[in-house]
């Protein structure tokens, strides 16, 4: 990365809109140090949808035409049990760097951190890792903690510690990356407390999934991206759900029972483009299989349509 003014100062936390995502171990700095760019997927839920292989390919296909410098998933992609082995194939089928964060699916049928991590590859629930200049702290938003019933949403004080002494050491701009987002009452239950170390530390962009939504935050000089999922928006248990399928699409899309399927997969290409001083995050958009969430009986309030579409938007911000 140049030793410019933007080469710290001017990326840390200065964004208004950013996109940001990176890659977990083995990822090396860009030889040319002037941009990085890369792919993102999330909450693909291979083992909700009828097609996930098909649309992990879509992406995999889109990134090796985009030339992206490597690909990341950020949970809720699979369990780990072999009728995932040929979906996990299709991953692996990519030549280049390819990168994992737990969802807190990935464990659903009671499977342990360790089998999740053995069955994708990974090293480490978390860890830290340098690519194009930047360093980047992958979070893992399952550790046992915090009041939540069901699935735990916790970030744990050995992690925390790990992390400050990451944060105070690192020499590039800093980005992290969760399954769960800190800045939503439905994410990391102690958020808060990790977001006050992340701002008190200069990073700058916090990048997530699992609420199914398109939206950018800024809080504190910290750019918090939630990244849609690949596959559908979740209706919760409700019959009207349910039951304002047509049969013909119910027989089509089986997977529709609780679900707002979209169309199309949707994943995003960032960049990180330090010659510009500029982030840019090119989304996809999609149309709804069926009626829109609201017409099948989802609240506006619980579903807010400004956050739930089948979309991951374009955006574009400056540094400095």
């Amino acid at each position: 990365m140049p030793s410019s003014p933007l080469s710290r100062r001017a990326f840390l936390g200065r964004a208004t809109a950013l996109g940001l995502a990176c890659a977990l171990p083995g990822c090396v700095p860009n030889p040319a140090g002037s941009r990085v760019r890369f792919g993102v997927i999330t909450d693909v839920h291979q083992d909700v949808v009828a097609d996930g292989p098909e649309r992990l390919a879509a992406f995999l296909a889109a990134m090796r035409a985009a030339e992206v410098d490597f690909i990341a998933q950020l949970g809720d992609f699979c369990v780990p049990h072999a009728r995932n082995r040929a979906f996990l194939e299709v991953w692996r089928s990519w030549t280049g760097p390819a990168y994992h964060v737990l969802g807190n699916h990935d464990f659903d049928g009671g499977y342990r951190p360790e089998q999740v991590r053995a069955f994708y590859g990974m090293p480490a629930s978390y860890y830290r890792f340098a690519a194009g200049g930047a360093d980047f702290f992958v979070l893992d938003g399952n550790e046992p903690g915090g009041k939540a019933k069901g699935y735990k949403r916790f970030i744990g004080s050995a992690q925390l510690a790990w992390l400050e002494a990451g944060l105070r050491t690192a020499q590039g701009p800093k980005v992290v990356l969760v399954h769960q987002p800190l800045d939503d009452p439905q994410g990391v239950e102690n958020g808060a407390a990790v977001r006050a170390l992340l701002e008190r530390h200069g990073v700058a962009a916090c990048l997530s999934g699992h609420l199914h939504q398109d939206y950018l935050r800024l809080l504190g000089g910290v750019a918090h991206l939630q990244l849609n999922s690949a596959s559908y928006h979740w209706l919760g248990e409700s019959a009207a759900a349910r039951e304002t399928l047509a049969p013909e699409v119910h027989r089509a899309h089986p997977s529709l029972r609780n679900v707002a399927l979209y169309r199309d997969p949707l994943w995003a290409v960032v960049t990180i483009d330090f010659a510009r001083a500029e982030l840019r995050v090119e989304g996809r958009a999609s149309t709804w299989i069926g009626p829109e969430p609201w017409a099948r009986g989802a609240p506006a309030a619980n579903h807010p349509p400004a956050v739930v579409r089948p979309a991951i938007s374009d955006r574009r911000a400056a540094l400095g």
